[in-house]
């Protein structure tokens, strides 16, 4: 990617890369939150690091509701836990357009209304990829968006030279 010029503490200016935006689907955050599958857990939370994360309000209540529904935890816990994942990201609030668009993608790519949605919001919040588990792995949709699972391990094919 290229860089982004900011100014830093004083007059000098300081290069940074600029991060590709990633859409990340409700079961990658679970998956960062594993006391179950260590592995899962460290290549979800790897994704924070490179990417510049967005979710979208969707993502955040279903996070929540297996938390609370499937973990047991306390809703103050579960406050607790999503606050700064909420802050530490781009949150894309759901919209009327979202919901629209997600019916054109069920019906175009038969995805089922709530996988649908998801994809909606990460293509109205301008990400090229979106991590999740339990949808198409390579898919691109619309040419705009790529579905990949970040627990998908693709063999190397020996080159053709």
């Amino acid at each position: 990617a290229s860089p982004l010029l900011t100014r830093a503490a004083g007059s000098s200016i300081e290069m940074r890369p600029m991060r590709v935006r990633a859409f990340l689907d409700s079961n990658i955050l679970i998956y960062a939150q594993s006391a179950t599958e260590p592995q899962k857990r460290e290549t979800a939370r790897a994704l924070a690091h490179k990417y510049e994360v967005v979710i979208s309000t969707q993502v955040l209540s279903e996070v929540a509701r297996v938390l609370i529904c499937k973990e047991g935890m306390a809703a103050s816990e579960v406050r607790s836990r999503l606050a700064p994942l909420a802050q530490g990201c781009d949150v894309c609030a759901l919209t009327k357009e979202i919901v629209f668009d997600a019916l054109r993608i069920v019906e175009r790519y038969r995805y089922g209304f709530y996988d649908s949605q998801i994809i909606a919001a990460a293509l109205a919040s301008g990400a090229k990829t979106l991590f999740s588990e339990g949808l198409q792995h390579g898919q691109v949709i619309d040419g705009a968006l790529k579905i990949r699972s970040p627990f998908t391990r693709v063999a190397r094919q020996p080159s053709a030279d």
